[in-house]
């Protein structure tokens, strides 16, 4: 390697260690406002995008006490890397299948991906494998369930009918939600719900079943064919 080549290699892991040291300073809980701010301030002006848009993508793993000023800072992060699609594309992709806290980059794969595109990675994203005590796992459930829910697509009827039988309430009720809206367009999701409506109740269903049925009757959908 020259001595070019290794000046240029050089100044490229000094902008990462750079880059890096901000974005530790997003995903720290013990920072101030201040701190953060100016952190994702520097990261927006970066003369490498490649090199922060990673690191500005750890804010969306903090949530700090003030919802507020949480939720200002995160649309400042939003604001810098839509205006950067083609770079924070893949990492807001990546965000959605494995990240712990998606609501943030759901929002984002919405506004930078095509309408299929979004629906296809809120699909493959979610975990229909039966799961007990996972909050992980749960929490990612429903945040992808509830975004599918604003979605009309017959490919979410399938793993809702699945997660609608979850362990945890909060996904049963997400998955229910889901399901109910579906069910608006396709027959396939209100047979669905007749099918759930037709389960024996038990003491521990029982809440479960009477929304299940509140919900076919508000819609009328009792019996099959069009609604």
């Amino acid at each position: 390697m020259g001595i070019l080549e290794q000046w240029k290699d050089y100044r490229t892991k000094s902008r990462h260690r750079s880059y890096e040291k901000l974005g530790d300073t997003l995903k720290n809980l013990v920072t101030t406002k201040e701190q953060r701010l100016e952190a994702i301030e520097a990261l927006a002006d970066a003369d490498d995008m490649s090199l922060a848009a990673p690191q500005l993508m750890k804010r969306f793993d903090l949530v700090v006490e003030h919802g507020i000023i949480d939720k200002r800072e995160k649309e400042r992060v939003f604001e810098v890397l839509v205006s950067h699609p083609d770079i924070s594309r893949p990492l807001v992709c990546d965000a959605v299948k494995s990240s712990k806290r998606i609501s943030w980059p759901i929002k984002l794969a919405e506004k930078l991906l095509s309408d299929e595109d979004y629906q296809s990675l809120l699909l493959s994203s979610l975990n229909t494998e039966s799961v007990l005590f996972e909050e992980t796992v749960h929490e990612r459930n429903i945040e992808i369930l509830l975004a599918l829910k604003e979605k009309l697509t017959e490919k979410a009827v399938e793993p809702a009918k699945i997660l609608v039988r979850s362990r945890d309430e909060q996904v049963r009720m997400a998955a229910l939600e889901c399901l109910e809206a579906q069910a608006n367009q396709f027959e396939l999701a209100r047979q669905c719900l007749r099918e759930l409506l037709a389960e024996p109740l038990t003491d521990d269903n029982s809440r479960f079943m009477g929304l299940v049925k509140a919900i076919v009757s508000k819609h009328n959908w009792g019996a099959s064919g069009p609604k």
